[in-house]
C-alpha cells in the first residue's frame, strides 16, 4: 500500500519546521536570485520517522507583496531515497525573470512516499576543497564501492551551510556517464562544482551519495547547526592543521 503525505511552511517561519505525519521536516530554506534574475529556494529536508522515503517532492508558491500567487514550481530532493534519520538537500528554480522580480516570499510543501530502505554500500573515503581563480568552489574526492554486487547510477550530494547552518546552496554529481557504474571494492573519484555567487556564503558542506541499490555509510552529525560547537570545531581546526578524519563527510572549506 502506498502511503502520501504533505507539509506545508511559510518563508517567514522558523527553521524548524513541523513534521508531516512525524516523517519529514524541513530544516532550513533560502531564498535569492541569480545573475541572470531568476528566483531559486535552496533548502534541506530530514526523514525525522521511523521509515524510509522517497520521490520527496519539494513545491514552492511563489507570492507577491499582496500576497497574490504569481507562480508554482517543484522538483525532488536531491536523494532519491532518505533513510530515517538522513538529509537531503533540494533545489527549486523559478526560470522566469519577469516573474521573479515580482517575488516577495513563499511557501513551501513536501509530499513523499513511503518505501522499503536500501542497504549500506558506498563510502566517501576522502574530500577536500578549494576555491579557484573565479571564485567557483570546487569540492573533489574519493567514493567507494564496499558492497559484493556492482553499484549503478551513482551521485553525490553537497550540501554548503552559511557560519549559522542555515543552507545556502546544494549541488550534485553523477560518475562519468560512460562508466557511471563501480564494481564491489572499486574506487573512483568526483568532483562538485559551486559556482561564484553561492561560494562566499559558504562555511561548511556535507557529502552524501546513493545508487540505485545502496545508501551510503552515516555521516557523522554536523556541528554548524550549533554556534557554540562551530566556534569548537573552528578552535580545533586552527589548533590541529595536520589532523582529518577520511570518513567525516562534513568539512569546513579551505582556501587554496
Amino acid at each position: 500500500m502506498t502511503f502520501l503525505a504533505a507539509l506545508t511552511i511559510l518563508s517567514s517561519v522558523t527553521l524548524n519546521a513541523t513534521a508531516a505525519e512525524n516523517n519529514l521536516t524541513i530544516l532550513s530554506h533560502t531564498g535569492y536570485l541569480d545573475p541572470q534574475g531568476n528566483y531559486h529556494v535552496v533548502g534541506e529536508v530530514q526523514n525525522i520517522g521511523s521509515q524510509t522515503v522517497n520521490f520527496v517532492q519539494i513545491e514552492a508558491t511563489f507570492y507577491d507583496p499582496q500576497n497574490h500567487v504569481i507562480d508554482t514550481r517543484f522538483d525532488l530532493t536531491m536523494l532519491y531515497t532518505i533513510l530515517p534519520d538522513r538529509k537531503s538537500p533540494f533545489l527549486i528554480a523559478l526560470l522566469d525573470v519577469a516573474q521573479s522580480a515580482k517575488v516577495h516570499h513563499y511557501s513551501l510543501t513536501t509530499s513523499f512516499l513511503l518505501t522499503s530502505p536500501i542497504p549500506i554500500g558506498l563510502q566517501i573515503l576522502s574530500h577536500n576543497s578549494q576555491t579557484d581563480t573565479q571564485g567557483r568552489i570546487h569540492i573533489t574526492g574519493q567514493i567507494k564501492n564496499i558492497e559484493t554486487s556492482k553499484a549503478h547510477n551513482i551521485k553525490i550530494v553537497a550540501t554548503c551551510y552559511d557560519v549559522k547552518g542555515k543552507v545556502v546552496a546544494a549541488a550534485l554529481t553523477d560518475l562519468d556517464p560512460i562508466e557511471d557504474d563501480l564494481n564491489p571494492n572499486q574506487t573512483r573519484p568526483f568532483e562538485i562544482i559551486i559556482n561564484q555567487q553561492r561560494a562566499p556564503l559558504i562555511y561548511t558542506y556535507e557529502l552524501t551519495a546513493e545508487s540505485l541499490e545502496y545508501a551510503i555509510i552515516p555521516e557523522h552529525p554536523t556541528l554548524t547547526h550549533a554556534p557554540l560547537l562551530t566556534a569548537i570545531l573552528t578552535l580545533a581546526l586552527t589548533t590541529h592543521k595536520n589532523v582529518t578524519n577520511k570518513n567525516h563527510n562534513t568539512k569546513k572549506l579551505q582556501n587554496p
